[in-house]
């Protein structure tokens, strides 16, 4: 009896289906009350918006609890006291599923200068995101049976018979996790508020499986 032990791996791909920004309102002034005055009023409008898109299915998803405020002592020159300055902020997250209404929104916030737009995050949806892995992990197995067909073909053996599964863990390295692409956009402030054109990528769903197998050695005819 002998023993092979293989890794299996397959990769599924789809087009992302849903899209996270997180768009920050941030103002600096010299007391806590300024920067938090022009802080809460730009962070209620990009509430009010979050609400909007919700309410008209645009959006699948949005949270805000996040809000930071800090103070520093700004240097202004030498021999001179240095300024107090009160900094703002507070966060929206949306996770949209109409990139176009996505496109648009990014277009009208971006030119507020108290707001500033980060990434944006590709994903699937969680439907979408279960078979993409069901289907890896399915062709991950079948990979792994051929794999050990070819190495006990090679090495003069029967039909190796699978004796056990494991997904990796310290044998192996975890497989990442899937993510979506990366895009980060600047926007200059301008009197009208353009859309910005996004088309998303294909998210990767990776998956990997260890199997060992037992194989006969083959026996030759006299």
């Amino acid at each position: 009896m002998v023993e092979i032990t293989v890794c299996g791996t397959a990769l599924e791909r789809a087009s992302a289906e849903r899209a996270t920004v997180t768009v920050q309102s941030r103002w600096s002034a010299p007391s806590p009350e300024a920067a938090m005055r022009a802080v809460s009023e730009a962070h209620e409008r990009l509430v009010s918006d979050a609400k909007a898109h919700a309410a008209a299915q645009a959006a699948e998803s949005w949270h805000a609890d996040r809000v930071w405020i800090s103070h520093h002592q700004e240097w202004v020159g030498e021999g001179q006291p240095r300024n107090s300055v009160y900094t703002a902020s507070a966060s929206v997250t949306v996770r949209f599923q109409d990139f176009e209404a996505l496109g648009t929104w990014i277009g009208r916030v971006g030119i507020h200068q108290t707001h500033e737009v980060g990434g944006i995050e590709w994903s699937l949806s969680e439907e979408t995101q279960r078979a993409l892995a069901k289907a890896a992990r399915t062709r991950a197995v079948a990979d792994a049976v051929e794999r050990a067909g070819d190495y006990a073909a090679a090495a003069g053996l029967g039909s190796p018979v699978v004796d056990g599964i494991q997904e990796p863990g310290t044998t192996l390295p975890r497989p990442p996790m899937p993510k979506g692409r990366m895009a980060t956009m600047a926007l200059a402030s301008a009197e009208a508020a353009p859309a910005v054109s996004l088309e998303a990528g294909e998210i990767e769903v990776h998956a990997a499986v260890e199997v060992r197998f037992v194989a006969e050695p083959q026996r030759h005819a006299i």
